[in-house]
């Protein structure tokens, strides 16, 4: 018994110092998430307790205080609207909060369309998902430029005395996916089990926008004559920016058309293991909870890339000995994104985008404790696959570790997820609640409740219904 005690706490300890952060926090780690499991790790449909399970509709998004200070003024999919509008996106951005304190900014939007997933016999299963999903990273923005954003320049807001910058990118990247995705049970024996699976993905739909560039420094002075009003100043300032097409109204017509958009392929694997038979109620007879002690899991997510190849897709380049923004200037970036940044500054050579971009790809590791029957904590690590590339333009995720104490059954879970981000200096601590069809999910309570700043949590919000397998004693 000590022995077993000994190889269970290495495994735990090798997963805790290990870890990062979950798509849908608390959910993805039931044993009842399914379809929303399934994206982090397809292996989970394989053996499901899930005769047929399916999602009517998830949304979900970055967002901060202001977006419940502003309801109805606000955007949930800034990310997601921007290439498709130039109306008051300025003003809905500042709802939504980076899930990171500094460096680097990464603003998320996804909509879960309508999906399913079934069995087939007791040990394989199939999915079908569509979803959109929209990105914002910066990367080397300076606190006290992003408190101009949120804060506006023309508020009588504390001058900010010249400093250096440097190189810097803010990139808004957005997509849609079908997959399908299948997963098999290799090993059912009493107290070990082992499950793999995959998902291929077809990205199409993908735009994006950027601008990237170097400042030698900047300054924050008061405009002469107004008391209230400030300016941004910006010297030595070279930059290159485009997109891959022109912001403009969605056309469902023109989605798979690879002269306005994007498109690509993405693969995704994954396996789980569970050791243990020991948690069985044996005065239910009709008990389908797990009785595992450890369940170990491991993915790779979103290997793949886009190409871009678009018709009008367009990069600018040039420099301004002297660029000064104010709170007009601000608002026309924010409205019309790279379109906005060309009209003001014209570009000294005017070229084409054509470039292959990666998606966010991602390893994640996992382990999941059963304490008390129906009672397990999670420990759980998403990282970047590879190493940060030289190229801004690639989407990556947050490295972040996550502990996840967690109540489930088949009718309800309650989960409190905390997670340490990298780069960040406060845990975030968030809460899920499932309560039969419906869920919902923060990623961190004290970015919506916390005022000022621009760091938010992710919020999920959804609508499923399922059938569960027949069972015997």
């Amino acid at each position: 018994m000590k022995k077993r005690l000994y190889n269970l706490t290495i495994l735990i300890s090798f997963f805790a110092s290990t870890a990062y952060a979950q798509q849908i926090p608390g959910l993805v780690a039931s044993n009842y998430g399914g379809l929303y499991r399934a994206t982090e790790n397809p292996s989970v449909i394989a053996g499901s307790r899930y005769k047929w399970q399916v999602n009517l509709g998830t949304i979900g998004s970055s967002i901060n205080h202001r977006y419940f200070v502003f309801l109805g003024k606000n955007s949930l999919f800034y990310p997601l609207l921007a290439p498709h509008s130039k109306d008051e996106l300025y003003g809905r951005s500042r709802t939504m909060g980076s899930l990171t304190d500094k460096n680097p900014i990464y603003l998320a939007s996804e909509i879960r369309w309508p999906s399913a997933m079934f069995s087939i016999g007791k040990y394989q299963g199939l999915a079908f998902q569509l979803r959109t999903r929209g990105f914002v990273q910066g990367k080397n923005v300076p606190d006290e430029v992003r408190n101009l954003y949120f804060k506006r320049l023309d508020t009588g807001l504390a001058e900010v005395a010249r400093q250096e910058w440097g190189d810097f990118s803010l990139v808004q990247q957005s997509f849609s996916e079908m997959s399908v995705s299948y997963g098999i049970q290799l090993l059912d024996l009493e107290a070990h089990k082992l499950r793999v699976g995959t998902t291929i993905k077809r990205v199409f739909g993908a735009r994006i926008g950027y601008v990237k560039g170097s400042v030698q420094d900047f300054q924050v002075r008061q405009v002469a004559g107004a008391s209230d009003e400030n300016e941004l100043v910006l010297n030595n300032f070279s930059y290159e920016n485009g997109y891959s097409q022109a912001n403009q109204k969605l056309n469902l017509g023109d989605i798979f058309s690879a002269d306005k958009y994007a498109a690509g392929w993405g693969y995704d694997l994954g396996v789980t293991y569970e050791l243990g038979d020991f948690w069985e109620n044996k005065e239910e007879a009709f008990d389908q909870s797990p009785k595992y002690l450890l369940r170990l899991a491991g993915s790779l997510t979103d290997i793949g890339s886009i190409k871009y190849r678009t018709k009008d897709s367009r990069v600018v380049t040039g420099s301004q000995q002297q660029a000064i923004i104010g709170q007009k200037e601000l608002e026309i970036i924010g409205n019309e994104g790279a379109d906005g940044l060309m009209n003001l500054y014209p570009g000294t050579a005017d070229t084409t985008f054509n470039r292959r971009v990666k998606l966010p790809q991602a390893f994640h590791l996992e382990a999941d404790i059963q304490l008390v029957k129906g009672f397990f904590v999670t420990l759980a690590q998403t990282k970047r696959y590879r190493p940060r590339t030289n190229n801004p333009l690639d989407l990556t995720q947050p490295n972040v570790f996550t502990i996840t104490p967690r109540f489930e059954d088949e009718d309800s879970d309650f989960a409190f997820p905390i997670s340490f981000i990298q780069g960040n200096k406060k845990v975030a601590l968030g809460a899920m609640a499932h309560f039969g069809p419906f869920f919902i999910g923060f990623s961190n309570i004290n970015g919506l409740v916390k005022k000022g700043g621009a760091r938010g949590s992710m919020a999920y919000l959804g609508f499923s219904v399922w059938k569960l397998k027949d069972w015997k004693k």
